[in-house]
C-alpha cells in the first residue's frame, strides 16, 4: 500500500460532489482517480478548496486552505497548478497532473518551479506529448495516460431508431459558443428547418430566464431572426444522468474546440454514447473523434456545416457512425488509469522526478 496525495485548487468541491452536481472535466477526474487508487489498497488523501473534511469511497478529503501538509508520502500529484508543487516538501516521488494545455508551464512566473522541483509529468492526451516544450525540464519517457470514462457512459447498447433532428452543444459556452450559432444560422437551419440545437453547460442560467435576452451580443450573437432563436434552446443544468439522456437522444454533437482543451471529456463521453461529432481540427480533437468513421474533422465552416447537415438528415450515415462510435470509443476505464498510474508512478524506481 502506498500513501498518495492530491492536491487541487481548481474549484471549490469535494468526493461526494460526483454524485450530487455537475463537475467539470478536472473535478470528476480527480474524484474518480482517486477513488480507484484507494479501491486498490492504497491509502488516498486530497487536499481540495472543500468545507470541511470528509470521507468519500475510501478517499480522505480535506480543506488546502490553511492546511498543515505532511511532511512526505509516497506519491504526490499537484493538479497542473506549479505554486502547488511544494506543497509536500519531500515525497517519494512527486508529479504534476497536466490537466490544461501544457504550454501554460513554460509561463514566465511558473516555469521556475518546474525546473526546482522537476515533477513527473502526466500528460492526458498525444496533443501534449507533441507540444510539451523543449524549455522544460527533461523527464525522459514522458507518461501519456489519458482520462477514464465512468461506467454510466459506456457499453451502451446502439438505439433502435435514430433519434430526432436534434444537435447537442455540451461544454463551457464561452468555448465558440457564439461561432457556433452563426454557422448554425447561416448554413445548417436554412437546410433542416425542423433542427434544434440543444445547449448544456450553461451554469449560470436559471430555468425561469431567458437565454437570449441574457446572452445576446456576448456568447450568442446579436441580431439572430425569431426562427434561430427558437431553435437554439438554452438549458438550464441537469443531473449527469439527465445529460447522459439528452446526448443519448441528439443525432450529433457540435463543437468548434476552444485553444484551452487539453482532453475534452464532453466529446469523449459523447462518443463513447454513441453520438456521432462534427468537430473543428483544435488542438485535442482529433483524438477525440475518428474523421470519417465516428463523426468528422472539418476546419472549413462550409465543410463543417454540412457535414453536421447530413448527420441530421441522413439515417443510414447516422446509424453507421452511431454504432462505430458505440463499438470504437469506449476508452479506458478509470479502474484501468489508475492500474496504470500504479505501475508508472508506484511500482518504479524514483530516480526520475524524485526530489
Amino acid at each position: 500500500m502506498a500513501t498518495i496525495i492530491f492536491a487541487d485548487t481548481t474549484l471549490r468541491y469535494c468526493g461526494p460532489d460526483f454524485e450530487k452536481r455537475p463537475l467539470g472535466g478536472t473535478e470528476s477526474s480527480v474524484i474518480q482517480c482517486a477513488r480507484e487508487l484507494a479501491r486498490r489498497g492504497h491509502s488516498v488523501t486530497v487536499y481540495s478548496n472543500c468545507d470541511a473534511p470528509v470521507m468519500d469511497h475510501g478517499v480522505s478529503w480535506l480543506p488546502l486552505e490553511n492546511a498543515t501538509p505532511p511532511g512526505t508520502c509516497d506519491l504526490y500529484i499537484a493538479c497542473h497548478q506549479p505554486h502547488l508543487f511544494g506543497f509536500v516538501r519531500r515525497p517519494r516521488r512527486r508529479a504534476v497532473w497536466v490537466l490544461w494545455p501544457v504550454s501554460q508551464l513554460k509561463h514566465y512566473k511558473k516555469i521556475w518551479r518546474m525546473w526546482l522541483h522537476r515533477p513527473v509529468p502526466i500528460l492526458i492526451s498525444d496533443y501534449q506529448a507533441q507540444t510539451y516544450s523543449s524549455f522544460l525540464p527533461p523527464t525522459g519517457p514522458k507518461i501519456v495516460l489519458p482520462h477514464g470514462l465512468p461506467a454510466d457512459v459506456r457499453g451502451h447498447k446502439p438505439l433502435p431508431e435514430a433519434p430526432p433532428r436534434r444537435a447537442i452543444f455540451a461544454s463551457n459556452p464561452q468555448r465558440n459558443l457564439r461561432r457556433l450559432v452563426e454557422i448554425w444560422a447561416q448554413s445548417i437551419l436554412p437546410r433542416v428547418p425542423d433542427a434544434v440545437l440543444d445547449v448544456y453547460g450553461v451554469n449560470d442560467i436559471k430555468s425561469d430566464e431567458d437565454a437570449w435576452q441574457k446572452w445576446e451580443g456576448t456568447v450568442l450573437p446579436p441580431g439572430m431572426s425569431a426562427q434561430v432563436k427558437a431553435s437554439v434552446r438554452l438549458h438550464a443544468p441537469l443531473s449527469r444522468a439527465g445529460l447522459i439522456t439528452a446526448m443519448r437522444e441528439s443525432r450529433v454533437l457540435l463543437y468548434l474546440g476552444h485553444k484551452s482543451e487539453a482532453f475534452c471529456l464532453s466529446v469523449a463521453e459523447a462518443q463513447a454514447l454513441g453520438v456521432p461529432a462534427v468537430v473543428a481540427p483544435v488542438t485535442v480533437l482529433p483524438e477525440r473523434v475518428k474523421d470519417g468513421v465516428t463523426g468528422f474533422v472539418r476546419a472549413n465552416p462550409d465543410a463543417f456545416a454540412k457535414c453536421a447537415t447530413d448527420l441530421l438528415t441522413n439515417d443510414n450515415l447516422w446509424r453507421r457512425l452511431h454504432e462505430a462510435s458505440l463499438l470504437h470509443q469506449q476508452g479506458i476505464t478509470w479502474a484501468e488509469h489508475a492500474k496504470r498510474l500504479e505501475s508508472a508512478l508506484i511500482l518504479q524506481p524514483t530516480s526520475v522526478g524524485s526530489s
